[in-house]
């Protein structure tokens, strides 16, 4: 008779990966590529699993539906051209991330998978790059 199999979800951004680095950065040039100020760190990492229409709307309150999808759109393309610039280094697995993935995966029983609010895209290319 088998074990029951067993699910193990992982959040990715500021739990498997650091990249509250690569995420300030991006709304920083989506906010001053729409003219706007860019808002404090710690508001932007506040909104960190928010989808990205809804961190805007929280970020930018006021704006109209253009200027939010503006921010969206300019978040988008700032965080994929430097994703892709800086590889594995844009955001890089936390100390032992990578170790206790490995020992959870040789557990035939676990099941191991992701829930973030991050795209099917940006999730497979920080699986490919790490």
């Amino acid at each position: 008779m088998s074990s029951p199999l067993r699910l193990i979800l992982f959040d990715v951004d500021g739990t498997l990966a650091d990249s509250q680095g690569a995420i300030t950065g991006a709304m920083a040039e989506a906010f001053e590529g729409a003219g706007l100020p860019v808002p404090p760190r710690d508001a932007i990492l506040s909104i960190v699993g928010l989808s990205l229409p809804l961190a805007m709307r929280e970020l930018a309150p006021g704006q109209d539906a253009a200027t939010v999808e503006a921010l969206v759109e300019g978040y988008k393309s700032s965080y994929m051209l430097a994703r892709e610039a800086a590889g594995a280094g844009h955001s890089p697995l936390y100390p032992g991330a990578r170790e206790a993935l490995a020992e959870l995966n040789a557990i035939p029983e676990y099941l191991l998978g992701v829930a973030t609010g991050k795209s099917q895209r940006g999730v497979e290319a920080l699986i490919a790059a790490h």
